[in-house]
């Protein structure tokens, strides 16, 4: 093995044991959860303090503010196992509200962007985990997956993807199943009648383990270089055949009566003696007078 493969084991193991050591630490972790910046460009402000630059995995507590930029993302994961993973240009802002029996309330603040939330069923009965924006409250019950969308303008819009979640806005409160989603187009506006879900985007799976984050796979260099095959349509079995244009008859041409060519003149032979008694158009003799 060589010395990058037994860095990233140490690092696994690292991050396995800090995850360990954070969901086994006392009581008072309950409200706390462990960010690990799954990109580069993801800030933590505490309450009253500058945002600094993530590194490597931290504990944040309550009144942490958790942010990305244009090229980072994060993912923020609870005691309990339950996430939420910000994508770019996202704001977050984390309160811990303790209950009685232990149980506590997670109430996120998410100011802009896209952040899914997974809530496990392991979830106590007196717990429960709110997301807010300024045009909504929503509670995510336990065994649901979801992800709310904050627009620069304040719209923001929820989708389910399964289990159930209640939202409400200006006293309205709606149930989104799975399947749906809600919107409210500013802050003060009322909740939009359930809707089918978009289509789902693409999202960046959280990490199982606490270790460092690998990046998703690049592709390989033939299939990023060679363009997609487009398919052609199937040959024609058979082509029909063309109908023939009719050849149209030409008129025949009678050929003109000619006249028949004049006959030769025969020759008139001339008689040496004069001419002769017998000969055509000559008077006959005359009759001798008796002696």
């Amino acid at each position: 093995m060589g010395v990058v493969g037994r860095g990233c084991v140490c690092i696994g193991v690292g991050g396995a044991l800090v995850l360990s050591l954070f969901l086994m630490s006392s009581p008072a972790t309950a409200q706390s959860a462990l960010l690990d910046a799954l990109s580069t460009r993801v800030t933590l402000a505490h309450p009253n303090g500058v945002a600094t630059l993530v590194a490597v995995d931290q504990i944040i507590r309550s009144g942490d503010t958790v942010a990305t930029d244009q090229t980072g993302r994060a993912v923020v994961t609870y005691p309990d196992g339950s996430t939420a993973l910000l994508e770019e240009n996202s704001s977050l802002t984390i309160e811990f509200v303790q209950t009685s029996a232990g149980d506590y309330v997670v109430r996120m603040r998410q100011t802009l962007g896209r952040v899914w939330y997974a809530v496990t069923r392991a979830v106590t009965l007196g717990s429960r985990y709110e997301v807010r924006s300024a045009g909504m409250a929503s509670v995510i019950r336990a065994g649901s997956d979801s992800y709310v969308t904050v627009s620069p303008s304040g719209e923001t819009t929820i989708v389910t993807i399964s289990g159930t979640v209640d939202t409400s806005a200006n006293d309205v409160e709606v149930s989104v199943p799975a399947g749906s989603s809600t919107t409210v187009s500013a802050p003060g506006a009322v909740l939009s009648a359930n809707t089918p879900a978009p289509s789902t985007p693409t999202r960046t799976s959280a990490p199982a383990a606490r270790s460092t984050p690998t990046p998703s796979a690049a592709p390989s260099p033939t299939s990023a270089l060679v363009p997609p095959v487009a398919t052609l349509p199937p040959p024609p079995t058979s082509a029909p055949a063309k109908p023939k244009t009719p050849t149209p008859a030409l008129p025949i041409a009678t050929p003109k009566p000619t006249a028949a060519p004049a006959p030769a003149s025969t020759p008139q032979l001339k008689d040496k003696f004069g001419p002769r008694k017998d000969a055509p158009g000559q008077p006959p003799p005359k009759a001798k007078a008796p002696l």
